[in-house]
């Protein structure tokens, strides 16, 4: 993902590397807030952090003022040094953040994967991560810039979470709303063909394309709508629209184009597996695996095996009319 290249860069250059982070920063404001699939994320900093959007959620921002009350509420400072809990991690990204049990919520420990150091941001949320409060170290955080607080992986990791208290899945997928807003959700592992689909659907007029990476679901008066998001992928695609589901594809690349039907219990299993769920909490799982069945009954799953030409669309246009 872009982000992580920027976070990590972005560190670095605090730490006084030779070659440090130089893209010019806006002032800041100590309050921030944006949207992503109907869910608000409301942010107020203290002890003199300015804080600033990454352009990547400019289409996202909302207004907020002192009084709101977001769906998820997070105060953010900072702290001369952050450390390690000795207990044994719930979950571990093998990446950038691990996941600690903590006062009855979760808390969440950043570092750069380098073995042996201090975190260098770290958040506590309650059960539902409705609300938390977020520490930046000042090793590794320069303030006199304004500052994202929760850039990849924790606004995305954030979001994942929430979403597994019943509100929704996100999916490893491309997102497509036709000339008719009909959405078509086409899953797929990295490499599958999502970027390359959206360039091929892009072509086309009265197409919207909500994201070539990533895709929120969510029930809402008994239809399931596709969402939009900031993370994105190769084609750089994110937007804050949204879409009712109507069919799912699973990408495939093949010689030839052609649809293949699914039966329930394979798709199933291949939503899940391109499904970005909490595994290690037992009713955020539970959740999710329901929500998914739902999902294999009641719209049409395929897998689309395609060749990445404009003939791949037609094929599809031609099975939908």
């Amino acid at each position: 993902m872009p982000h992580a290249q920027t976070q990590l860069a972005r560190l670095h250059g605090a730490q006084g590397g030779a070659e440090s982070y130089a893209e010019p920063r806006p002032s800041g404001t100590s309050q921030l807030a944006f949207r992503i699939a109907d869910i608000s994320f409301g942010m107020t900093a203290c002890d003199g952090v300015r804080m600033v959007l990454e352009p990547s959620l400019r289409d996202f921002a909302m207004p907020r003022a002192a009084s709101d009350e977001c769906d998820v509420n997070v105060k953010v400072g900072l702290a001369d040094a952050l450390k390690m809990p000795t207990r044994k991690a719930l979950f571990e990204s093998g990446g950038l953040w691990t996941l600690f049990a903590e006062d009855g919520g979760y808390r969440l420990n950043f570092l750069r994967s380098f073995p042996g150091e201090t975190p260098y941001k770290s958040a506590w949320f309650d059960g539902h991560f409705r609300k938390g409060e977020l520490t930046l170290s000042r090793q590794f955080f320069d303030t006199a810039q304004a500052i994202y607080p929760l850039e990849y992986p924790l606004d995305e990791v954030l979001m994942i979470h929430h979403l597994a208290s019943g509100k929704g899945l996100e999916v490893h997928a491309l997102g497509v709303a036709d000339e008719e807003g009909r959405g078509h959700l086409f899953l797929g592992h990295s490499g599958a063909g999502k970027s390359t689909s959206a360039r091929l659907w892009q072509a086309r007029q009265g197409i919207r394309i909500l994201s070539d990476d990533r895709i929120i679901l969510r029930r809402r008066g008994g239809q399931v709508w596709m969402h939009g998001t900031p993370w994105h992928g190769d084609a750089g695609i994110a937007s804050p629209d949204a879409a009712l589901l109507s069919r799912i594809y699973v990408l495939e690349h093949w010689p030839s184009n052609e649809l293949v039907p699914m039966p329930h219990s394979a798709a199933t299993a291949e939503i899940f597996a391109r499904s970005f769920v909490p595994r290690h909490c037992p009713g955020a799982l539970s959740f999710a695996l329901n929500f998914i069945e739902e999902l294999a009954r009641e719209f049409p799953c395929q897998t689309f095996r395609f060749v990445p030409k404009q003939s791949a669309v037609e094929v599809l246009r031609d099975a939908r009319d």
